[in-house]
């Protein structure tokens, strides 16, 4: 039956609007990565201890893509707010990562940010920003991208390896734990996560 699907939706996708394309893959489940799907599994398990005030930076919707929200894995946090460049797509804040003035230095206890450095030119003041509005022994929830196609260009800046990562976070935060997501390519995940306690 899938079979049958991919090859109706490519024999036709040239008639059909985008909107509608988009809209049938979701009925179909056939928009969901492998990607997407294990990183949301990811943080269902490193999101459900995670208390105090959370903040989501480059947010958007706060949809999974699986029919949920981010914010629904937080589930013994007190607060979560949504964040990011634009609030067109619902955010409640309008921020830039690079430079947050907008938010006190240790205002949250966990800051959730996934796919976003590799789109910031100036990815280094935005971890420093990141780390400036965490508050000490606050969690860190990062997803970044390794092995992933190019997409919001021209902003589609860096890729980062787990060594990478481990450089990143080593003069601030204790990795509590570093995983590779999607290895249907051997040694070239798709991308990593890391959950990092603030020191």
């Amino acid at each position: 039956m899938r079979m049958f699907l991919y090859r109706f939706k490519e024999r036709f996708k040239h008639l059909l609007p985008v909107w509608l394309k988009i809209k049938i893959l979701e009925l179909l489940g056939l928009h969901i990565t492998r990607n997407r799907r294990e990183t949301n599994a990811w943080l269902r398990k490193h999101a459900a201890d995670v208390t105090g005030h959370v903040i989501s930076l480059g947010s958007g919707s706060d949809s999974d893509k699986e029919g949920k929200h981010y914010r629904d894995y937080f589930t013994a946090a007190e607060s979560y707010t949504t964040a990011d460049l634009s609030t067109a797509r619902g955010a409640q804040l309008q921020v830039d990562i690079r430079h947050m003035p907008e938010i006190a230095d240790e205002s949250y206890d966990a800051v959730l940010c996934g796919s976003v450095l590799e789109h910031v030119d100036d990815y280094l003041s935005a971890l420093a920003e990141i780390t400036r509005i965490l508050k000490p022994g606050g969690i860190l929830l990062l997803g970044l991208p390794f092995r992933q196609a190019l997409h919001l260009e021209p902003h589609d800046y860096w890729r980062f390896t787990e060594y990478g990562i481990r450089h990143l976070l080593k003069d601030h935060y204790d990795i509590l734990s570093l995983d590779a997501i999607d290895h249907s390519v051997p040694n070239f995940p798709s991308s990593y996560w890391v959950k990092a306690r603030k020191r």
